[in-house]
């Protein structure tokens, strides 16, 4: 008896039905099987279990494109599964650092600013810091408008001065302080200084004396001739007092205008022709010992020198005694 012949398209069927059972296998659908006799329960009224069909049964129902699918989703799990290859990435970017590589290359050298520049830019911003400041100070109460700049041109020289202005400012404190003096002295007359009658006699030899209150600040003062020389230009407050005593006593008769001394403080040894500073006194009514004194303000421009002078008009010899005062201190330019 010839074996049946298989229809066309049958052993591909079968090849496929094979390979799906081999998957369901790998996967875990196996058929359940069928529990050993004795062991099973009585089926209820209400019992919904349903007996498994048979393999074969299940072979034919089951469509390509679900197998498919199937196959794609169960590729994903267990050793190909892709978290955990993220997970083994991720241990292993985890791990403890590497040690430092080596340094790199220097890089080019900066730009070089000129001094000019840097100069600008910190002016500008001592500007800003000033308008600041300005801004923060009451502006005082003056009587007087301030004087318009509006049609007066600018020069190459005014950046510097207003610059100058602004350091000035920021340096100043912030309330009210005295202001320094940069030259001032105090000096006493060494010795007894003889003066004959109708002379004029400039007083030197001088000397500052080591006691408390007593100051010499500044250069120009010269203990010898009693000159002093002015540093730089202003005004400058000086004060004399001496100490005189009459060596013989005066003619007896009316008294006379003339018989009188003049204290001076003279610049540059002019008395005549330049500004001095004057005391006069008459000697009709004065004792044997007396003080003559003279104080006041004088500008002096710089290298000019201040001395003391004795004008005696009178018909008698004196002396001043030592410790006749002269002193002196720059007040402003």
């Amino acid at each position: 008896m010839a074996p049946a012949r298989q229809p066309a398209g049958a052993q591909p069927l079968l090849v496929c039905a094979g390979l799906l059972a081999a998957v369901a296998a790998a996967a875990g659908l196996t058929p359940p099987q069928e529990p050993p006799p004795g062991n099973e329960l009585p089926a209820g009224p209400g019992d919904s279990r349903v007996r498994p069909e048979p393999l074969s049964q299940q072979m034919q129902g089951i469509d390509p494109r679900d197998t498919w699918m199937l196959f794609v989703r169960q590729s994903e799990k267990g050793v190909n599964s892709k978290r955990r290859g993220r997970g083994k990435s991720r241990r292993l970017r985890l791990g403890l650092p590497g040690p430092p590589g080596p340094p790199g290359p220097q890089g080019p050298p900066g730009p070089i600013i000129p001094p000019k520049m840097l100069l600008k830019e910190f002016q500008l911003l001592l500007k800003s810091a000033v308008r600041q400041r300005e801004r923060a100070e009451p502006e005082p109460c003056t009587s007087h408008p301030a004087p318009s700049t509006s049609g007066t041109p600018t020069t190459a020289e005014e950046p510097e001065e207003e610059a100058a202005g602004v350091l000035a400012l920021l340096t100043a404190p912030l309330g009210p302080s005295p202001p320094r003096i940069e030259a001032a002295f105090h000096c006493l007359l060494h010795r007894d200084a003889p003066v004959e009658r109708r002379s004029l006699h400039e007083l030197g030899l001088f000397h500052v004396p080591d006691a408390e209150g007593a100051f010499l600040r500044g250069p120009g003062l010269n203990l010898t001739t009693g000159q002093y020389t002015a540093p730089v230009a202003g005004f400058y407050a000086f004060a004399a007092a001496l100490h005189v005593v009459l060596t013989e006593p005066l003619r007896r008769g009316p008294p006379r205008a003339r018989d009188h001394l003049r204290l001076l403080v003279c610049i540059q040894s002019r008395c005549q022709g330049n500004a001095s500073l004057e005391a006069v006194l008459g000697l009709e009514n004065s004792s044997d010992l007396f003080t003559l004194a003279v104080n006041g303000v004088l500008y002096l421009q710089p290298g000019q020198h201040a001395s003391v002078f004795l004008d005696n008009a009178s018909g008698s010899s004196l002396t001043v005694r030592s410790g006749s005062r002269f002193s002196a201190i720059l007040l402003g330019v």
